[in-house]
């Protein structure tokens, strides 16, 4: 019975044991299924948080990569880029922020770079200025620190920072009056530096300007004396016309022998035995004559012939008459000039309408100065540059362009024969208002010219310029440049290796630099159309606004800066000592002057306010990051 039980007990414990075994399993079984899932769980985190580092480093590339493209030239065009496995994506918005929520400032652009890979994606955004931190301020004075600024007589409103003491009763009206040292205002002792701006492209244009002045290949004609010449059909413009009270007639010209007596050596004639003009050497000498002898007309009879002996044979001259006649004969009238100096002057008047065509190289029927109306009167030698105005110029306007190729559109000239085809016998009228081509007959030559400079157009008056029809949309002057009651139209470049005038109720359209080596000087004139087409002007020399409206960055290097009864939009940068605003000139934007500014008037005025970002102009100055304006998201 005993036994009996004893294996019923045994019996029972064994499986006791296997359960407790079984037990033991599934509970490992149990926890290594949860460990293992717990490791997956855990490799898969630790994957997606190496993708996500790489995601922002990837967001941080896209925004170094559009902070070098918009400080370049203020490109705001999307951006893409594929890293490690990755992209980039950035984009610019110069109206709102990631959330949708306006800018503050129409100079302010957000900066978003998207980068991304595989499904993982990182944003990042930054805020920038498009122009360095000093511009935060309406009015900045950098000073040395030891200087006093007064500003009773007109206001600044807006935060300002003078490095210096403040006077009562001067600083900003309406903002916060900042200092770096002295008194007067609340310390800033870590201001923003002076901003420096990068001359490189101001540099390159005016070399640019520079070179276009430089010596170019010139062409002439070499007229036989036997019977070359060129024939110009009667012309209003020239000789047909009915009130001819002002002309002047230029030419170069080099004579084989000057002594020649057997015959005139006719450079240009126009008109006949009753009345005409000439210019002709003969005798060792130079000749200009006039006449115009109908007693009903003004009895110009016989005429007044001027004369030089100071030509020497094989040798470049240039010769010009002047005529600045009326009805009836007057003293010193008409003139004669030699190499751009004045040799002689006589009676003259105005010449009536005189058909018979006009001769370079030969005398068709003119008279001259022994009285004789001898035809056929043929030159021997080299002639260019004949120049055909419908106004009186002076010693200093003949003198001041004589060496220069003209660009054809100047004030008064009629009819402008350079001689520049080098070919072929058609003599090409390249004055740009008329067409009075002339006909090269029997043969004369091509040849070298005299040396001569070529320039563009340095004087502008009553015209509308495309500057897309300049070479790269860039109007380049080696001289002084004049826009009178003139518009110009943009994009492109105005750009004068001498000074700048722009008066007389000019336009200069926006998306315009105007870059200047010397003085500027702006008077009753629009430059820039808005804030979103702004100008670029940028002076060495001394710069003047008067009674003007300007949209955009004015750049002065010069020692003085003057706003006189003007209304400036956008930004200043002073580096001169001597900048003030006169009456009643208001700058809206923001002014940094490397020393200070003295307001004159009641109504001269700062206010902080709206500056042009300049989407794709580069300016010479670096884009500035707000500060607290790094986001990711």
């Amino acid at each position: 019975m005993m036994l009996k039980g004893r294996s019923k007990l045994g019996s029972q414990s064994g499986m006791i044991l296997m359960a407790t075994t079984m037990g033991v399993f599934i509970l490992l079984s149990i926890f290594a299924f949860y460990l293992a899932r717990f490791s997956i769980t855990e490799s898969r985190t630790g994957g997606y948080h190496m993708l996500d580092i790489k995601a922002r480093n990837l967001a941080m590339t896209g925004i170094e990569a559009g902070l070098l493209a918009y400080k370049a030239g203020r490109n705001t065009s999307d951006i893409s880029g594929d890293f490690n496995n990755g992209t980039y994506t950035v984009s610019f918005d110069g109206q709102n922020d990631e959330s949708g929520s306006s800018l503050s400032n129409d100079h302010y652009l957000m900066i978003k770079s998207v980068g991304k890979i595989d499904d993982v994606e990182r944003n990042i955004r930054l805020m920038l200025s498009s122009f360095p931190e000093a511009f935060c301020f309406s009015f900045y004075g950098n000073n040395s620190g030891s200087q006093v600024f007064s500003g009773p007589s007109g206001s600044i409103s807006g935060d300002m920072f003078f490095n210096g003491s403040v006077q009562s009763n001067s600083g900003a009206i309406n903002g916060t009056t900042y200092i770096g040292t002295g008194t007067g205002g609340a310390l800033l002792s870590h201001h923003p530096s002076f901003p420096e701006i990068n001359t490189d492209q101001y540099e390159t244009l005016l070399n640019s300007a520079g070179s276009v002045g430089g010596v170019y290949t010139n062409y002439a004609l070499d007229f036989d004396g036997s019977n070359d010449y060129i024939r110009i059909s009667n012309s209003g413009d020239i000789n047909t016309g009915s009130n001819h009270t002002q002309k002047t007639i230029e030419a170069w010209f080099k004579v084989d022998n000057k002594n020649i007596t057997s015959r005139k050596q006719t450079i240009y004639e126009q008109g006949g035995t009753v009345r005409g003009l000439n210019i002709y050497v003969h005798g060792g000498s130079l000749y200009v004559g006039g006449w115009n002898e109908p007693n009903g007309e003004s009895d110009w009879d016989p005429g007044t012939w001027l004369s030089t002996s100071s030509i020497q044979s094989n040798t470049w001259h240039h010769v010009a008459l002047t005529l600045s006649g009326g009805n009836s004969v007057s003293n010193n009238a008409f003139k004669g000039y030699l190499d751009g100096t004045q040799f002689g002057s006589g009676q003259g008047s105005k010449l009536w309408n005189h058909p018979g065509d006009v001769s370079i190289g030969r005398n068709r029927d003119t008279k001259f100065h022994s009285g004789d109306y001898s035809s056929s009167r043929y030159f021997a030698g080299l002639i260019d540059e004949v120049r055909l105005w419908n106004s009186t110029r002076t010693e200093e306007q003949i003198a001041a362009k004589k060496d220069t190729v003209l660009i054809g559109d100047e004030n008064g000239l009629t009819a402008y024969y350079n001689f520049q085809e080098n070919s072929g016998t058609v003599a090409n009228d390249t004055q740009t208002q008329s067409n009075n081509d002339g006909t090269i007959y029997n043969g004369a030559a091509w040849t070298s010219g005299p040396l001569l400079s070529k320039m563009n157009s340095s004087s502008f008056t009553n015209r509308t310029i495309n500057l897309s029809t300049y070479s790269e949309s860039k109007l380049l002057v080696n001289s002084d440049l004049t826009i009178s009651n003139s518009t110009i139209n943009g994009p492109g470049y105005i750009v004068a290796a001498g000074d700048i005038t722009i008066n007389s109720n000019s336009v200069i359209n926006g998306n315009i630099y105007i870059v200047c080596n010397g003085d500027l000087n702006v008077s009753a004139s629009q430059l820039g159309t808005g804030l979103t087409a702004a100008v670029i002007i940028y002076s060495k020399g001394n710069a003047d606004y008067e009674n003007s409206t300007v949209y955009g960055l004015i750049v002065s290097k010069g020692n003085s800066l003057e706003l006189n009864g003007t209304a400036h939009y956008g930004a200043i940068l002073n580096y001169g000592s001597s900048f003030g605003l006169v009456g009643n000139s208001d700058i809206v934007g923001s002014v940094v002057s490397k020393y200070s500014v003295v307001l004159q008037g009641n109504n001269a005025s700062i206010t902080r306010g709206n500056i042009p970002e300049f989407v794709g102009k580069d300016i010479g100055l670096d884009p500035f990051v707000l500060p607290g304006s790094y986001l990711e998201f």
